[in-house]
């Protein structure tokens, strides 16, 4: 994948949805530029380290944060020394739209902390950045939601049939599996979504959920040529794969048929 590929396709994405909204000069680029290179960083410091006046790093940071390019990281007052500031996702998107750093690369590592892919290689991350202007195309809500990567993820899944229409189906399907794993692994690592009542049970072929009930809700199964993932079980299951092998480790499980909101994707 191309670096350069994925700079100019959210370049123009950005320059269409956002940075034409804003009033990006030359010293909030600097500005940019320099919190993504030593972020997390004071405005204090900013003023120690750069060409600035103290008024003018103010003035710019103030307006930043008014379009969501910068954060604080703790609740200090505005311009406090003691105040540390970060990128967002949309500041560091509106890099690459902008070119304020060469090297896209640094972009793209940045991203990925704040995704939380840094268990991912680059070139994963990259993909995801790929399928972006075609996502926000599809999905104006997505725009809103590009901070939070879960959020992101689910989009991907559901939106995946419109995206095929644009999309190389190699890409897609590779930006569908890496969505799909995200979600499991944070589903694991969140204890705060999988509650005290039901079980998740699974390794490299299979993820489930079993509930208090007995009801079997599947993430993704690979056991068989179907690929499945976010399906219940259905009353009719005997044949598949994926209820001997849960009744083969002494689980049991109350067949349902699956509900109106659950849909099945075959990858």
């Amino acid at each position: 994948m191309n670096k350069n590929y994925i700079s100019n396709g959210i370049s123009r994405l950005l320059q269409k949805t956002i940075v034409s909204d804003m009033e990006i000069d030359d010293t909030i680029k600097e500005l940019l530029t320099y919190i993504i290179y030593n972020e997390p960083i004071t405005l204090y410091r900013i003023s120690k380290n750069t060409r600035f006046a103290v008024s003018t790093i103010y003035k710019k940071a103030k307006r930043m944060i008014q379009y969501g390019l910068i954060r604080p990281l703790n609740d200090d007052e505005f311009g406090g020394e003691r105040c540390v500031y970060v990128s967002t996702v949309k500041g560091l998107l509106t890099c690459l739209a902008i070119n304020c750093i060469d090297d896209p690369g640094i972009v793209i590592s940045r991203l990925c902390q704040r995704w939380h892919l840094k268990s991912y290689c680059c070139q994963r991350a990259m993909k995801i950045l790929s399928v972006m202007p075609v996502l926000l195309g599809i999905d104006s809500n997505a725009l809103r939601m590009i901070e939070d990567p879960r959020a992101i993820m689910i989009s991907i899944l559901e939106h995946r049939d419109q995206l095929r229409k644009s999309l190389n189906p190699d890409l897609l399907d590779d930006v569908i599996n890496t969505a799909t794993h995200y979600l499991i692994s944070r589903l694991i690592i969140d204890s705060d979504i999988t509650t005290k009542s039901s079980l998740l049970v699974g390794n490299e072929r299979f993820v489930v959920n079993i509930d208090i009930n007995g009801s079997a809700y599947v993430y993704v199964c690979k056991l068989c040529e179907k690929s499945c993932m976010n399906i219940t079980i259905p009353s009719d299951s005997n044949g598949c794969a994926l209820f001997h092998e849960i009744r083969r480790l002494g689980i049991w499980i109350r067949p349902q048929s699956p509900l109106s909101h659950q849909k099945s994707i075959i990858v």
